[in-house]
């Protein structure tokens, strides 16, 4: 067992400096509300910003069990499907957005239908590509710009979207063949989507990266509100209080040609076919969902 490094230590450091110097929420203000129905008030603090170099290793949890394939589904479904669709996740065995299901079992214009639209025209491109395929095109093509970002926060659709977008942004930026990634996100959970998302998005930038032939930079993470809720501050100062595994876990990536000998693209290496091996953790520490 040994001290928190890298992400554990990170994220320890957010938790403990929300539970000992965060802001209760005006109880008047409360909206989420636990499964009984009892109010879910939270501790916050405002104006989180970490990074996640190389040398942290993978930013997954050790002081808890993360799930990893849940994550990768998700990302592969927003990233990769383009979708908005929950019958795919489902289809998937990912539950992950179930509660906020419409009539058509969708999310709204949420999340991958945001990804999916014809938004940018290009001299050397036919038609508009969607927001990943611009980002692609642009880090093969033009990688010194600044401008290679996607939004999901589209103020045009947001009244139909079952939920707006917690991580809402990226940005991603080249020099001497290095690839950064800079990600907003408006609101965390830290008991449960923070850790979550961190991995996922971890991995987004791995396989870019590795598409792409750039050597992986830093990952800088920006978070508006970073939050626990009341019932889980218990739980968390007990997660947080015991030692972690010293074995760090490995990553391996989807190949890059098929069993053809021809180039997958981007879209074709599926997030899901990602694996981690020797990802020691402290097992599962339950938290109650707020919503």
């Amino acid at each position: 067992m040994t001290e928190y490094t890298g992400f554990d230590k990170i994220y320890r450091d957010i938790v403990l400096d929300i539970i000992e110097n965060g802001t209760d929420q005006d109880p008047s203000l409360v909206r989420a509300k636990y499964a009984d129905g009892s109010p879910a008030p939270t501790r916050f603090i405002q104006g989180v910003n970490f990074k996640i170099t190389p040398a942290d290793g993978i930013p997954i949890l050790k002081s808890k069990r993360v799930f990893q394939k849940t994550p990768l589904i998700e990302l592969e479904w927003i990233w990769q499907e383009l979708s908005n669709d929950v019958t795919w996740l489902q289809d998937h065995n990912c539950k992950v957005w179930n509660e906020w299901v419409d009539d058509h079992n969708t999310i709204g214009k949420a999340y991958g239908y945001q990804l999916a639209k014809k938004c940018r025209k290009l001299p050397d491109q036919p038609e508009k590509l969607n927001q990943v395929e611009y980002v692609l095109h642009q880090l093969a093509n033009n990688p010194g710009s600044r401008r290679i970002m996607t939004s999901l926060w589209d103020v045009d659709d947001l009244d139909e979207m079952t939920l707006e977008p917690c991580v809402w942004a990226t940005n991603w930026k080249v020099n001497n063949g290095v690839l950064d990634l800079h990600v907003k996100q408006r609101s965390a959970d830290m008991a449960l989507g923070q850790p979550f998302n961190t991995y996922q998005y971890a991995v987004l930038h791995r396989l870019i990266a590795d598409h792409l032939g750039f050597e992986l930079g830093t990952m800088h993470w920006s978070i508006d509100d970073a939050h626990v809720y009341d019932r889980h501050i218990a739980t968390l100062k007990d997660q947080l209080a015991q030692p972690i595994p010293t074995s760090d876990p490995t990553l391996i990536l989807p190949e890059k040609v098929d069993e053809q000998g021809h180039e997958r693209s981007f879209f074709e290496r599926r997030l899901s076919e990602v694996k981690l091996e020797n990802y020691e953790h402290n097992g599962v520490f339950k938290y109650e969902i707020a919503e």
